[in-house]
């Protein structure tokens, strides 16, 4: 089962327990959201075009993360003018989770709160259970290691002037006779 849905003036095809990276949402992390513009939904070869929309057909999911996407860079140039302009842009992005797609007269269950995340900035699963929060918090403790000094210069400096330096002979120029 899948359906076509409009998230932040984009469309995006999704289904169960599906992760998907949409524009800025004005939602905070671990909530839930839900999107009633559904567009099309494929129930196992049943498929529901809406005009504009599938009437009563919602999808919910939980906000997983804000995150940025990578750097795209915007380059500028008039040729045979002088002008070029480097310009970097990261665009502000949501994380979704999405829980599921529910029709007319279904009741969404609870999303349970004990859900594995993806930090998709890092790509590590984050188990939240009470149990692992405590051992990550232990591990995250220990001190880092301090770094070395380096030896004074004025050492250095010292050693050079002891060393003999040989005499340069000055170079001196005849001048012809006209």
């Amino acid at each position: 089962m899948y359906a076509i849905v409009d998230i932040a003036g984009q469309q995006h095809k999704v289904s169960k327990k599906q992760k998907i990276y949409v524009h800025r949402l004005k939602a905070a992390e671990g909530a839930r959201v839900e999107f009633n513009k559904v567009l099309l939904v494929d129930n196992e070869g049943a498929v529901s075009v809406g005009m504009p929309f599938v009437d009563g057909t919602r999808v919910a999911a939980r906000v997983l993360a804000h995150v940025k996407d990578d750097k795209v860079l915007v380059f500028k140039k008039k040729r045979r003018k002088g002008y070029k302009r480097l310009n970097g842009h990261r665009q502000y992005l949501t994380a979704l989770l999405i829980h599921g797609i529910f029709g007319k007269g279904e009741e969404i269950e609870e999303i349970p709160e004990e859900v594995v995340i993806v930090n998709p900035v890092e790509e590590e699963v984050i188990d939240t259970t009470d149990e692992n929060m405590e051992e990550q918090e232990q591990v995250e403790e220990t001190p880092k290691k301090k770094k070395k000094i380096a030896a004074p210069k004025k050492a250095k400096k010292a050693e050079a002037e002891e060393e003999p330096v040989a005499e340069k002979k000055k170079a001196t120029r005849k001048k012809s006779k006209e």
